[in-house]
């Protein structure tokens, strides 16, 4: 059999594939568990990342390890429903991964060129994740039909004929097939990039062309550029390895159909298990991507996994970057709220000496320097006394790098008792 693989390879094959597998499952179930678990992960863009997460967590558990054992065995062993299933799923999750980073595009290019205009809220994010989910059954649907296992001849070293079962496209012609093959190099692939990469072009110019007004290193709207460049620096870096990724297999899957005699050739496995591994192996990508260029899911990461980051938290700073400065000062600010609440809950007036009134409230303010939905937190609390009620009201404490975080983000014991 042309197609037989080596002892050697099948093994390196078989531990390529399960470790995509795995980190593919796992990287991308964290990623969803933080959203679900953490109030202030639930936004926007965070839904369309769980989304994007879910779809990678479905080829971890059905694209990879039953399509690779149908390829690298020459043979269906598998019950005969899953024959359609399986390209369906496939076909599936590709479709929602790339019309959620066209998404997120969009949702990115509307935020930065219109800040002005109204921003879609998480229902209409919601509502946008079920029509893409949608979409991408209608697409994948023709897939599943296609499919069905039929028995072929086996070629074998005694004269007796041997029949086995393989999954092919026996529904549909070689035509239909070549047909479907355009339409999905287009609409799973050229389409969306090409609007993806003109959606990050034109904000990329856009946020290049801005120039802050005053002293660049203390200016608000220079540390907001930068975080918006860092979002989409992130964002670019997904798209770019998913075109990577997957580009060799759809290439490969739209010229099978156009030249089939391509199947013919010698080494032809090789290459298909090649452009399949990359494909793959793009859906366990995304998890260190988020890791490494969102400091939101790194500090998450960093607190569900503290196994993972004990060098890293243990290390002394080695720089002085402005970046570390902003996590130096937000420390500080987080260290001095818990030192000044420390041990004089339940009974608030211990913030000051006497009954907690308007002055005690600005003084504390004044003290801590405080601004804006902070100040209007801390004056409702003292105000409130003991019968504050942290479902009505919760606690907001500035943050050097423009972000509000709540009581619970910054690690500050239950205060409305």
């Amino acid at each position: 059999n042309k197609y037989e693989v080596p002892t050697t390879i099948l093994v390196f094959l078989s531990m390529l594939y399960g470790t995509i597998s795995v980190l593919a499952v796992v990287g991308n179930a964290l990623v969803m568990w933080i959203i679900a678990t953490s109030r202030r992960m639930q936004t926007v863009k965070n839904y369309y990342i769980a989304n994007l997460a879910f779809a990678d967590i479905i080829i971890g558990l059905f694209a990879i390890p039953f399509q690779f054992q149908a390829a690298l065995l020459q043979r269906w062993n598998l019950p005969y429903f899953m024959c359609a299933f399986c390209p369906f799923i496939r076909a599936l999750s590709v479709n929602v991964s790339i019309f959620t980073l066209t998404a997120i595009a969009i949702d990115r290019h509307k935020a930065i060129l219109k800040p002005l205009s109204a921003r879609p809220s998480k229902h209409t994010a919601k509502i946008f994740i079920v029509g893409i989910w949608i979409v991408g059954v209608c697409l994948a649907t023709p897939s599943a039909v296609a499919q069905k296992v039929v028995m072929v001849p086996e070629n074998r070293r005694d004269s007796q004929v041997h029949y086995k079962p393989f999954c092919t496209h026996a529904n549909l012609s070689d035509e239909s097939m070549l047909i479907y093959a355009g339409f999905l190099v287009l609409s799973q692939y050229l389409i969306p990039l090409s609007i993806i990469s003109c959606v990050y072009a034109r904000m990329t110019l856009k946020l290049w062309s801005n120039k802050a007004p005053g002293n660049a290193e203390d200016s608000r709207d220079v540390n907001l550029m930068r975080n918006k460049m860092r979002v989409i620096k992130m964002f670019l870096i997904v798209v770019a390895l998913f075109a990577i990724c997957w580009l060799p297999l759809q290439t490969y899957y739209f010229l099978q159909f156009l030249y089939p005699e391509i199947n013919v050739y010698e080494y032809i496995n090789y290459i298909w298990f090649f452009c399949d591994s990359l494909a793959m192996s793009n859906s366990c990508c995304n998890p260190f991507i988020y890791g490494i260029y969102n400091e939101k899911f790194r500090r998450e990461f960093k607190q569900r996994c503290p196994f993972l980051w004990r060098k890293w938290s243990t290390s002394p700073p080695t720089n002085t970057t402005d970046t570390d400065k902003t996590q130096s000062t937000r420390t500080s600010i987080r260290y001095e709220w818990r030192r000044t609440i420390s041990g004089t809950y339940p009974n608030v007036s211990s913030f000051y000496k006497g009954a907690p009134t308007k002055e005690s409230s600005e003084s504390f303010i004044a003290d801590h320097q405080l601004s804006g939905r902070s100040k209007r937190g801390i004056s409702c609390y003292i105000r409130s006394g003991n019968n504050c009620s942290r479902k009505n009201e919760e606690l907001y404490v500035f943050s050097s790098d423009e972000h509000q975080h709540t009581q619970e983000d910054l690690g500050i014991e239950e205060l409305c008792l």
